[in-house]
């Protein structure tokens, strides 16, 4: 082979590839080797989606929520969407529930 054949192909296979984005239908798995800019743009996402349900719903509420579920051991076979999915209940939950206080 020739030198200039050889030389592009071998840059094609040893350069990174483009990562893909975060979609919901990926696995926490993928959330927790994500980097930390594809984590804030799927947590940004569903903070504009959800703000208007309740204004705690920020990004960084859905970033730290799905933090700390993507640790635990059993949510392993979970899918992102599953997580967002728990975050708005347990906080909607917490909403629901009245104050001590009254």
């Amino acid at each position: 082979m020739c030198i200039k054949t050889v030389l592009p192909l071998a840059a094609v296979l040893i350069l990174p590839l483009p990562a893909q984005a975060l979609t919901m239908a990926d696995p926490l798995t993928a959330w927790a080797n994500a980097s930390a800019m594809d984590r804030m743009a799927l947590a940004t996402r569903f903070g504009k989606s959800f703000v208007s349900l309740n204004e705690g719903f920020t990004s960084g509420f859905f970033l730290k929520c799905i933090d700390d579920i993507s640790i635990y051991g059993g949510a392993k076979d979970a899918k992102i969407e599953d997580a967002m999915r728990e975050c708005v209940a347990s906080k909607q939950r917490l909403k629901a529930t009245p104050d001590d206080d009254e």
